[in-house]
């Protein structure tokens, strides 16, 4: 192209949330490519769909034959992304897992899926993001430092979308990252199915923790009022844990907004409210 790289990079990065955008230009050159290549495998998807795309003719058969072969094709993607040396590139995670997970279906995300990819996972040591629909705390309650401590260092911001367990089982997994900044529990339009405490509950973050820890940071809880059996002191469990500086409710009842007030008084610097289109503050 006869440009500086320096004025080529400045050039994506203004593209950085366009992928049609960013892959057309990865196709032009290969001083684009180079610029490209990091933006447009930022976010790692982990979807049905993603993962049956990338499957062999064989690994098709195994699946729908549902044989010995069954696991190992569930997260195909992962294997797929990683032998073509494109982890490095993430930043950021998407899991999605089809509920309920009892009704086979590719993509499934649990301990025994993750299994046979766990060295393509583990190798993930970049990432700041995480997000995970349906997220099952019972299924993953032993298995956090096996699969989930490379994350430790880098991992800030994480999502749970439609967590199924008792609430401090998800709790436990969410304040098991000591630089969390940011930690998102939502339960879109799911009505009474978002938590299902069919366990009895585990000890107490606190009694886990030991001590409160030091992160500060972001709490956004969006149509909590969807999750009908979500106890109120979920508020004060998180106070063992997470020292809140701002807290966004949308969706939710102001009863739960004033526990956590309460709760967290003493850190709280912002509080947002949004419900029918109006944000207060």
């Amino acid at each position: 192209m006869g440009l500086p790289q320096e004025l080529v990079d400045h050039v994506i990065e203004m593209l950085h949330d366009d992928l049609p955008a960013l892959k057309s230009c990865s196709l032009t050159c290969k001083a684009m490519f180079a610029s490209t290549r990091h933006l447009i495998h930022k976010t790692l998807c982990l979807t049905p769909w993603n993962n049956k795309s990338v499957l062999t003719q064989e690994e098709n058969k195994r699946f729908r034959r549902l044989n010995q072969g069954y696991q190992d094709v569930q997260l195909r993607f992962l294997s797929y992304m990683g032998e073509r040396r494109l982890l490095q590139y993430t930043r950021k995670i998407y899991i999605y897992t089809p509920r309920p997970v009892y009704i086979p279906d590719l993509g499934v995300f649990t301990p025994d899926t993750l299994r046979p990819h766990l060295h393509h996972f583990r190798s993930l040591d970049r990432v700041h993001a995480l997000t995970i629909e349906n997220y099952d705390a019972d299924a993953w309650r032993h298995h956090y430092k096996s699969c989930f401590a490379h994350f430790y260092p880098t991992l800030t911001s994480l999502t749970l979308c439609r967590p199924l367990g008792h609430y401090q089982s998800f709790l436990q997994f969410a304040l098991q990252f000591p630089n969390l900044e940011h930690l998102c529990l939502e339960w879109p339009d799911e009505g009474n199915e978002g938590v299902r405490p069919t366990r009895p509950a585990p000890p107490s973050v606190s009694t886990i923790f030991g001590q409160p820890s030091l992160i500060r940071g972001h709490l956004r809880l969006a149509h909590m009022d969807n999750a009908v059996r979500l106890p109120m002191n979920l508020a004060y469990d998180l106070r063992n844990g997470f020292k809140l500086r701002s807290v966004e409710l949308e969706g939710s009842s102001w009863n739960l907004g004033q526990h956590v007030l309460n709760a967290h008084a003493n850190t709280i610097q912002d509080l947002t409210i949004i419900s029918s289109g109006k944000d207060m503050h």
